[in-house]
C-alpha cells in the first residue's frame, strides 16, 4: 500500500501495534531516520519490545522465520529493522512474503532501503502488499511546513521571517535544515521564538558575513560585494559545498522568476513558480530585475565546474571567484 505523504506514514508509525510491518525506502536520509526513530520510540520505550538490527544482505535461509518465531525473554515482543531490505536473497524473500500473508503476533517489523521501488523488485512487491513509503527530497511548497514540524519537534516556535530563511539556507535539505534548528533550540532554549535577527546570530555569528548577504550581492549583480562576502565567509570556516547549495538553490528560484516575469507575470506568479513566499518572495522580485542574465547552460556548468572543485585541491577563493565572476556581469 503506497503512502504517498509523509505526515500520513508519521501518524501510521506512531499508531503502528504488535504485527504490523511497515516499509520506508529512498534517498532522503532524514526522513527515514526520523520514522525508524519514531518506530524504535513507540516499540521500545513504550511497548518495552526487543529491538534486533539485521541487514537484509546477511539473512540466510531461516533466520528471518527463527527471529519471527522465537519468544522473546524478557519482553512482550521484538521489533525486527532490516536495512538494505533490496539485498534480502531469495529464501528470505519467500519467509517475508510468507509472514506477510500469515500475519505477526508478538513481532513487528520494519524494512528499510535507500532504493527507490523502481531500483528494487522486492521493494516493488512491498509497496502492493504493506504501508509504503519512499522518502523523496520535498517539493519546495513543502519546505516551510518542515520548517514549522521540525521546530516543534524542539520545543520552539519560529517567526514567519525565519522559516523562509531557513528555506533559502537549507534548500531541500532536511537534515541541514534540521541541524540549524538544533542549533537554535540549545542556543535560545525550550519555548523559545526565534526571530530573524535569533536565527541570525546563531547561524552566521554577529557582526559577521552570512550567505544571505553573499546571495543578495550575487542576484544584486554586485561583484565586488559578492567576492568580500565570499571570502569573508571562508576566513569564518563556513563549509563551501553548503554555500554553493545555498547559490544554486537560489539561482534555480532566481531563472524562475525571471522567466516569469519575462512573460508579465507578478508576485502572484512568481510565487506558484518557486514556492516562495515573505520575504524571499520580494528578493526574487528585485533579484528577477536586478540579476544578471547568464545563459542557464552556462551557469550549469559553472555549478557544475565548482562542485567538482570542492572535491580536489582547487583554491577555495579562486572556486568562489570563478563562480561569482559567471553569476555577474564585469561592470557591477
Amino acid at each position: 500500500m503506497k503512502i504517498s505523504k509523509y505526515s500520513e506514514m508519521e501518524r501510521i508509525t506512531i499508531k503502528a501495534d504488535a504485527g504490523c510491518i511497515l516499509a520506508v525506502s529512498g534517498p532522503d536520509i532524514y526522513q527515514s531516520t526520523r520514522l525508524q526513530n519514531l518506530m524504535v520510540e513507540k516499540f521500545g520505550s513504550e511497548l518495552k519490545y526487543d529491538i534486533f538490527r539485521l541487514e537484509g544482505g546477511e539473512l540466510q535461509e531461516g533466520d528471518l522465520r527463527r527471529y519471527i518465531l522465537e519468544n522473546s525473554l524478557f519482553a512482550p515482543g521484538k521489533l525486527l529493522i532490516i536495512s538494505k531490505c533490496h539485498n534480502i536473497g531469495q529464501s528470505a524473500q519467500s519467509e517475508l512474503m510468507s509472514s506477510i500473508d500469515s500475519g505477526l503476533d508478538d513481532c513487528a517489523l520494519l524494512l528499510v532501503s535507500l532504493k527507490t521501488p523502481r531500483e528494487s523488485a522486492i521493494l516493488r512487491k512491498l509497496e502492493k502488499r504493506i504501508p509504503f513509503y519512499t522518502c523523496y527530497e520535498p517539493f519546495e511548497r513543502e519546505i516551510p511546513g518542515w520548517a514549522t514540524r521540525i521546530a516543534s519537534s524542539e520545543n520552539i516556535k519560529l517567526s514567519t521571517e525565519p522559516v523562509q530563511l531557513l528555506a533559502e539556507y537549507s534548500g531541500r535539505n532536511l537534515g541541514r535544515m534540521s541541524d540549524a534548528i538544533v542549533k537554535l533550540a540549545l542556543y535560545h532554549g525550550p519555548g523559545s521564538t526565534v526571530d530573524r535577527n535569533g536565527m541570525l546570530e546563531v547561524l552566521t555569528g554577529k557582526d559577521r558575513a552570512h550567505v544571505f548577504h553573499l546571495g543578495d550581492m550575487i542576484f544584486g549583480n554586485q561583484r565586488g560585494k559578492a567576492l568580500e562576502a565570499a571570502w569573508s565567509l571562508m576566513r569564518y570556516g563556513e563549509d563551501p559545498s553548503r554555500i554553493i547549495t545555498y547559490i544554486f538553490s537560489q539561482w534555480l528560484k532566481v531563472v524562475q522568476a525571471i522567466e516569469v516575469v519575462g512573460c508579465s507575470g507578478g508576485k502572484k506568479e512568481v510565487a506558484a513558480a518557486t514556492g516562495a513566499r515573505f520575504p524571499v518572495l520580494d528578493k526574487l522580485m528585485k533579484y528577477s530585475r536586478t540579476a544578471c542574465k547568464v545563459d542557464p547552460a552556462v551557469a550549469a556548468e559553472a555549478f557544475a565546474e565548482a562542485d567538482r572543485a570542492i572535491k580536489t585541491s582547487v583554491d577555495q577563493l579562486v572556486l568562489f571567484a570563478r563562480l561569482i565572476f559567471t553569476l555577474t556581469s564585469a561592470h557591477s
